[in-house]
């Protein structure tokens, strides 16, 4: 439906000219009614994910304005999406109605499978948000203008009329030039680069500040040839669709999504602690009271991208972050899409047969914590090849059967395993060991003993590594089974985030990068190599024969609400160095690893 909009000149022509007074702003708080209103009336039949969109904006707004009601009166947007919940819910059951009495809904074949295409049902949820978030950011904007105008009359009204004019006339040059740089579309150059801190398959990522807000972010650049050549296109949209789902502390947030005619970019919020295999790499091993910190908080990060409907399938310690509180956060949704790419799966089914008539080698723990770590530093980018490692995969994804979100439950299991005993439960000397390991891993899973003859684990924790990494029929299918398990009745699930992390990271500044690689070091290079000889490959591998179509990025630009960065935070701040400071007094397991 098409709203009946007013013009740019009749909302804004008070901010030209020289009027003899003030303006009346009644008529524009009629004109912000009429469009609350419309605005309310388009949730009209719009989908679950849109009008959540939108209500939760409107939150916010309630949080950062008590008066919003008095000034742009909302409510009528809020009645909107009341009524359109209602409307929607009666015209579901008339449908279902109908449904069950014609055996259709009177679409034809073609229209059903248009309407079940996931492609269209990206595009219909792309346009929904997109006109949602203009006309919110649209009403925002008038309402934060009236603010700042009736402040400015409260400021002058002391002033003779000839100080009011000369005053109004700079406070309409401030809103003009702010108009402009509304109108200005988001460019890599309005970003600072301070210094490199990833490198990946499909592009680099940075820390970076935008010049105007001064805001700190993770841009990750990506060129989009590569992506379309590589057919990655659908995996970077579904990342930039959880990224701005995400509202949960435990996933890392989208700031800003943009593109230009060579590559996208995806700036994120900066998480400043560096990734959980590091903190593995220089502990070795951590104590059960860490390690059942550090699983928890993994399942609860896991489970907010669950709540959202999707799989993670390639979960690694690389995919946990650390933040500057010293909590966990997860990224890296690339394979969240619906499935693994066909060569990809194709490859390790080939791997797994060329294994089936390999014998597996027991080895003892020493051996096996000495083997794993040769292997790593032997092979500086194991687990970050292009391809990747299994360690960490279930056998249903490596053999290309099908699989639910329980897959990331076994990957958490291995990952509870390698904390507490140094190597994942399948890794081998080689790589054709490690899937030799996992075509039998019901042989390999044993629980290590030392050789003092003391079990490694405790009986509680061998009972959650065995349900987690179990056969699909066996295995832990909810996160209240996972939080009613023994092993973790020391947990208060609902206070998590409060509780204080056994390591904290020593930051300098909201800019220090001092936890992650430094791309100017020749040995830390090194472990990049085989990515870039890989990158150097796909650059040369030949064009696709069709032509990338111009909207195949449609619906990815996105901008967020600004909010106070880490270290804009007073409170933020005090409580990261009390909590170090508690950390060096209470407890040096984690504190002097770094």
């Amino acid at each position: 439906m098409s709203l009946p909009f007013p013009t740019g000149s009749q909302l804004y022509s008070s901010l030209s000219g020289s009027p003899k007074r003030l303006p009346d702003h009644s008529s524009e708080n009629a004109t912000v009614d009429h469009l609350s209103k419309s605005l309310g009336g388009f949730y009209m039949g719009a989908q679950d994910r849109a009008a959540g969109s939108i209500k939760s904006k409107l939150a916010t707004v309630d949080e950062n304005h008590d008066d919003i009601t008095s000034l742009i009166r909302l409510d009528g947007i809020k009645d909107g999406v009341v009524n359109a919940e209602k409307h929607r819910t009666k015209e579901e059951d008339s449908i279902s109605s109908f449904g069950r009495s014609s055996g259709t809904v009177g679409l034809s074949a073609e229209d059903l499978r248009k309407l079940n295409d996931p492609k269209i049902k990206r595009f219909v949820n792309a346009s929904q948000i997109f006109f949602l978030d203009y006309y919110f950011d649209l009403l925002t904007y008038i309402h934060n203008r009236h603010l700042r105008l009736q402040k400015f009359k409260a400021s002058v009204q002391s002033l003779p009329a000839s100080g009011q004019m000369q005053q109004w006339r700079s406070y309409t040059g401030r809103e003009r030039a702010y108009l402009r740089k509304r109108r200005n579309r988001l460019r890599y150059g309005d970003f600072d680069i301070l210094t490199q801190v990833g490198q990946g398959g499909y592009g680099a990522v940075y820390l970076a500040r935008k010049s105007d807000t001064k805001e700190i972010c993770a841009l990750k650049v990506m060129k989009k040839r590569l992506l379309f050549k590589l057919d990655e296109i659908r995996h970077v949209l579904t990342e930039r669709d959880i990224l701005t789902a995400a509202k949960s502390p435990w996933l890392v947030k989208l700031l800003y999504a943009f593109q230009d005619p060579e590559h996208i970019y995806l700036a994120m919020e900066y998480v400043p602690g560096g990734d959980y295999r590091t903190l593995l790499n220089n502990t070795g091993i951590l104590s059960p009271r860490h390690a059942r910190f550090y699983i928890s908080e993994m399942f609860c990060s896991i489970e907010s991208l669950h709540k959202l409907g999707y799989i993670h399938r390639d979960l690694k310690p690389e995919n946990f972050l650390i933040d500057a509180s010293g909590h966990i956060k997860l990224t890296d949704f690339g394979l969240s899409a619906g499935a693994l790419s066909k060569d990809r799966v194709e490859s390790m089914r080939i791997k797994l047969d060329q294994v089936k008539d390999m014998k597996v080698t027991y080895r003892s723990i020493a051996e096996r914590q000495t083997l794993y770590r040769s292997l790593r530093e032997k092979d500086l980018n194991y687990a970050n090849s292009i391809v990747g490692s299994p360690d960490y995969m279930a056998l249903e994804v490596l053999e290309g059967k099908q699989y639910d979100y329980t897959i990331d439950y076994w990957s958490l299991g291995c990952m509870l395993f390698e904390t507490l005993c140094g190597y994942p439960p399948f890794a081998g000397a080689s790589m054709d060991e490690t899937y030799n390991n996992l075509r039998c891993w019901k042989d390999v899973l044993k629980r290590p003993v030392y050789e003092n003859n003391q079990y490694a684990f405790s009986d509680r924790t061998w009972d959650i590594i065995t349900r987690l990494i179990s056969s699909p029929r066996t295995r832990i299918h909810t996160m209240h089974e996972i939080q009613n398990h023994p092993y973790f009745s020391e947990i208060d699930w609902a206070n998590i985030r409060r509780i204080q992390p056994p390591f904290i990271p020593q930051l300098d500044s909201e800019v220090d990068a001092g936890y992650f690689d430094d791309f100017s070091n020749q040995e830390d290079m090194a472990k990049y190599k085989e990515v870039h000889d890989k990158q150097a490959q796909l650059e040369m591998l030949a064009e696709r024969s069709e032509k990338m179509n111009r909207g195949a990025f449609i619906g990815f630009t996105y901008k967020h609400c600004k909010a106070p960065s880490i270290l804009e935070d007073g409170s933020v701040n005090v409580n990261r160095r009390a909590l170090s400071s508690k950390n060096r007094q209470q407890d040096g397991a984690i504190q002097t690893m770094f």
